[in-house]
């Protein structure tokens, strides 16, 4: 995001993390509060995304950590773990608090502890995100065919 930043330690992250676990919780206990937080945070990112200094992964990522959440919410995609779905609404609340590791009002800088946090769950829920991006993907294409253009 921005290399004049360090980005936050690992044990900073976990503990910015834990602290949230509780209030993840609370948004996935009421399907109405887990939609008022995916739009914050869908107008957070259509405002922010594409700025000089970013990365496109930072995006991809947390888009699908969207896409996910809200499958979720709908009853779409429910055969992710619960530890799964808080970490991800963790991320996602995260990504929406302006007051976090980096305040998000600092110029490029205020996104480096949001990236760290969203890889932190990426890299804790790989085998879940995955499968949820193949059954998305069996979504848009049923029976699994391969279209020759």
């Amino acid at each position: 995001m921005s290399e004049g930043v360090p980005p936050p330690s690992e044990e900073q992250i976990r503990d910015a993390v834990n602290r949230r676990k509780t209030k993840a919780e609370e948004y996935l206990q009421d399907p109405d509060k887990t939609r008022r937080l995916l739009e914050e945070a869908v107008h957070k990112a259509n405002d922010h995304e594409g700025k000089p200094g970013q990365k496109l992964d930072f995006w991809l990522q947390l888009k699908a950590f969207f896409r996910l959440l809200r499958a979720y919410t709908n009853r779409e995609y429910t055969v992710v773990p619960w530890g799964s779905i808080v970490m991800v609404t963790i991320a996602i609340l995260y990504f929406v608090s302006p007051i976090d590791l980096i305040p998000d009002w600092l110029p490029l800088a205020g996104f480096v502890d949001d990236a760290a946090v969203i890889l932190f769950v990426i890299r804790q829920l790989k085998q879940d995100i995955d499968g949820f991006l193949a059954w998305e993907n069996a979504q848009k294409n049923p029976g699994g065919q391969i279209i020759d253009l």
